[in-house]
């Protein structure tokens, strides 16, 4: 997922740069596939220490006191939902916040895919603490940087105290081909000889079209029987597991449904064979402001292994690729446009072997971990609190000064939950009580 994608991209470049990185590594396991995307291209392990902790662990002493005697000067969020963590340990270090990716227009996306707005006031309880501590920022486009402002505006940080200070930066995605590059006989499935690979890897999220993806598909398979469609990647636990499993419907209906081949999550490992056996990518997007501002970490991991991709351009770096000529543009929304685009592409292939050799060479050159992290880099070397880092945050004030607003940000959430889910997060909720964590996570779903 992105936020590993984006974690192993910053510890990455500080771990060159000379700093020592100790990673808390929230997810499954004990982040073992987070240290595969830690090693050098020659399979050297980086000198960083990954420590596989749990979101309840930032509010307990063992947690601070294991960071304190690493005795770091910095903290690095990597994502929102981790710079959010970070800032509940309560060290009083400077703190990079990357958000990665616009929040609010996320649950936005996410609303719309439920259908009710139920999600909109635990994001913002998320988002907003981060507002009012980190000292500096990061977003992934120039559209989210302004926005990014804009929040900052509205929690109270655009004060006389940081007027002049530069609070926000651009961080893009970034890739690095690691280990071998990949073959068509590495690929984990084997395809008819001369098929037309359309290829889709990552989750299936909020902002992807699955209903023009699918019929765009199907139509195009319709028109040449060698196009086929190969996807890794499936829905986001606990986020959106609605758009995967629908496009798994449509697509076992299909009379072409033998032509679809949906593998799931594959170890990072299996992904170079799997850029090699395509011909091109495919990004479908919803005309969302999550793709305004946000961005796509696929793309550049298919850029760096010489895939190009279609794309509905509705984001920065999308319209950028397609401006460039190292990305093919379709519509958003009009199945039968991508019908014929890749039709198109897949009777004349020799424009999609050029794009791919472009977007190689433009990867190496744009989008490698070290220059793209190059704002993170220059704070490090000497990290700062804000300039207003030890004055009141106006965001707390006036919602500890106006209950009305904490009780309507609650009604707002309850409103918008299912009986059954207000029974779940009630037993959740006290049984974290019980353990001693209920009340260290306001705003966790």
């Amino acid at each position: 997922h992105g936020p590993g994608l984006r974690t192993a991209h910053f510890t990455t470049a500080l771990a060159r740069a000379g700093h020592e990185v100790l990673v808390l590594y929230v997810g499954g396991g004990n982040g073992a596939e987070l240290l595969p995307m830690l090693e050098t291209a020659a399979g050297d392990r980086l000198g960083a220490k990954c420590v596989a902790v749990s979101e309840g662990d930032f509010g307990r002493a063992k947690l601070r006191e294991m960071v304190e005697r690493f005795d770091p000067d910095a903290m690095v969020g990597a994502g929102a939902p981790a710079s959010a963590l970070a800032a509940r340990l309560g060290l009083d270090l400077p703190l990079w916040a990357d958000i990665f990716g616009d929040p609010m227009a996320e649950a936005q996306a996410k609303a719309a895919s439920q259908g009710n707005d139920a999600c909109l006031p635990r994001f913002w309880s998320m988002l907003g603490p981060v507002l009012e501590r980190a000292d500096r920022f990061s977003a992934v486009s120039e559209a989210q940087a302004h926005a990014l402002v804009g929040q900052l505006g509205l929690g109270g940080r655009l004060s006389r105290l940081t007027a002049g200070e530069r609070l926000v930066d651009v961080i893009p995605c970034a890739a690095e081909a690691a280990g071998e590059g990949g073959t068509r006989e590495r690929a984990p499935l084997a395809l008819p000889r001369g098929a037309f690979v359309v290829l889709s890897s990552g989750s299936y999220n909020t902002w992807c079209d699955v209903e023009t993806l699918f019929h765009g598909l199907d139509a195009a398979m319709s028109a040449n029987p060698d196009i086929h469609f190969v996807s890794s990647g499936g829905g986001v636990a606990g986020h959106d597991e609605n758009s995967y499993a629908n496009f798994c419907r449509m697509v076992s209906a299909s009379r072409h449904s033998s032509r679809f081949h949906l593998l799931g999550w594959l170890d990072s490992d299996l992904m170079a064979g799997l850029y090699a056996l395509a011909d091109v990518g495919l990004v479908v997007e919803r005309d969302l402001y999550e793709r305004r501002l946000g961005s796509e970490n696929r793309v550049v991991q298919w850029m760096v292994h010489g895939l190009p991709c279609l794309t509905t351009g509705l984001s920065e770096f999308g319209a950028s690729l397609v401006g460039g000529g190292l990305a093919f543009g379709c519509a958003s929304g009009d199945p039968g446009a991508l019908a014929a685009t890749l039709a198109g592409l897949a009777r004349d292939r020799r424009p999609v072997a050029a794009a791919g050799a472009a977007c190689r060479r433009e990867a190496a050159l744009r989008y490698d971990y070290q220059s793209t992290a190059g704002p993170l880099l220059d704070w490090c070397r000497q990290p700062l609190r804000a300039r207003d880092a030890r004055g009141a945050r106006p965001l707390s004030l006036g919602l500890f000064s106006e209950p009305a607003a904490v009780v309507h940000l609650l009604e707002a959430y309850l409103a918008g939950l299912s009986l059954g889910q207000l029974g779940y997060r009630s037993l959740r909720w006290f049984s974290r009580r019980l353990s001693g964590r209920g009340l260290r996570r306001p705003g966790c779903d």
